[in-house]
């Protein structure tokens, strides 16, 4: 989810594009940025290419 988050995409697509509900792909995020500890998307991106994860 966080590749395609930084690879450019809307919620609406990543939801297409993973057959899941516009609500659950925001609380994936949103429960990654919490449990993380991290302000936002570009946050969350930002942490992941760092961390090797994407």
């Amino acid at each position: 989810m966080l590749r395609l988050v930084a690879d450019g995409f809307d919620t609406a697509h990543i939801a297409r594009q993973l057959s899941y509900s516009e609500r659950t792909v925001k609380n994936v995020l949103h429960d990654v940025t919490a449990r993380l500890q991290l302000r936002n998307r570009s946050h969350a991106v930002a942490y992941a290419l760092r961390a090797g994860i994407i």
